[in-house]
């Protein structure tokens, strides 16, 4: 009963974790690069190092950052989904191996899944 339990909760967390990232693929470029950019700026206000610097030098910190900021989102949203599914999977009597090959497969298919909606999506155009 408590293993039902813990797999519905994993289930829960894993649909809800798919949910956020589809809602992030369907902003627009717009949207997005102003989150990450919005996010790097109260970084850049609240770290000790960078938050007396002026504004021009915060704002070049913030654009040259976005990058690094937009791709550990991507990383840790990911491997979010990674640990979520091999726990589900932890779950089960499998071979480790199984464990693995299962959880890289669900994975990569929910990934391809996203970049092919978000081939959908516009994007900004300089």
């Amino acid at each position: 009963m408590a293993r039902t339990i813990f797999r519905i909760i994993l289930i829960t967390l894993l649909c809800l974790t798919f949910f956020q990232i589809f809602q992030f693929s369907n902003e627009d470029s717009t949207k997005s690069s102003s989150r990450s950019r919005e996010v790097m700026r109260r970084i850049v206000n609240i770290f000790p190092y960078t938050k007396n610097l002026s504004e021009k030098t915060k704002t070049k910190i913030v654009e040259r950052s976005q990058p690094i900021i937009r791709k550990l989102a991507h990383f840790s949203i990911y491997m979010l989904v990674g640990v979520l599914i091999m726990a589900f999977v932890s779950t089960y009597k499998l071979l480790l191996w199984k464990k693995f090959g299962i959880s890289i497969f669900v994975g990569l298919i929910y990934a391809i899944s996203d970049e092919f909606h978000q081939s959908f999506i516009p994007r900004k155009v300089s």
